[in-house]
């Protein structure tokens, strides 16, 4: 046991060297839950503790792929006008190739009634005037004979030109068979022809 001088000088530096450590004479004597705990640093949020926060969906561009495919799908002005042109262009150009296969099945007809003067109307006048004999005298032994040309179409009206179309027939009749080659154009919004031979 020790004596009561040395037992104060240990309480004595014992008090000392807690109040050195933060701590107070009173913890010597006091009970262990009495003494108030220092405060933790678990108030201060560290950045590992730090929500992460969710993107929200108006963050992401979920429509704008959709609202720029809708766009894309629809064509510009421009484009619009093209393609109205391009299609325009092939329904005239059907009806022009409908046109020329029934006024060359026409001009047939007509030579099989032998009137040349009715010929003269499918032929652009400064050819007619080139071509007009030449006709009379084939139309002469047909005329004779009482023949008639059977004819089909062997290649469909074809612009070979701008403006400018050609057709080609085959004639059959009793004596023998002629292959036509008939070139088209337009004067006045009439269609005549300005070439119209045997192969």
């Amino acid at each position: 046991m020790l004596q009561r001088g040395t037992a104060l000088a240990a309480s004595l530096a014992l008090a000392l060297a807690l109040a050195a450590c933060g701590g107070s004479a009173e913890d010597t004597t006091g009970d262990g839950a009495a003494a108030t705990p220092a405060p933790t640093p678990a108030a201060t949020a560290t950045p590992t503790e730090a929500p992460t926060a969710e993107p929200t969906p108006a963050s992401t561009p979920t429509s704008a792929p959709a609202a720029t495919g809708t766009s894309a799908a629809e064509p510009t002005p421009t484009e619009q006008a093209t393609e109205e042109a391009a299609s325009g262009d092939q329904g005239d150009q059907a009806d022009i190739v409908e046109h020329l296969r029934e006024k060359t099945m026409q001009l047939w007809e007509v030579y099989n009634t032998y009137d040349a003067d009715a010929l003269a109307a499918f032929y652009e006048p400064s050819y007619w005037a080139e071509e007009e004999d030449e006709v009379r005298a084939n139309l002469r032994p047909f005329r004779t004979f009482g023949a008639k040309i059977d004819a089909e179409e062997t290649s469909p009206p074809t612009e070979i030109e701008p403006g400018k179309w050609e057709i080609r027939h085959t004639g059959n009749f009793g004596f023998g068979s002629v292959k036509m080659i008939f070139i088209w154009e337009q004067f006045d919004g009439e269609w005549l022809l300005t070439y119209a031979k045997d192969q």
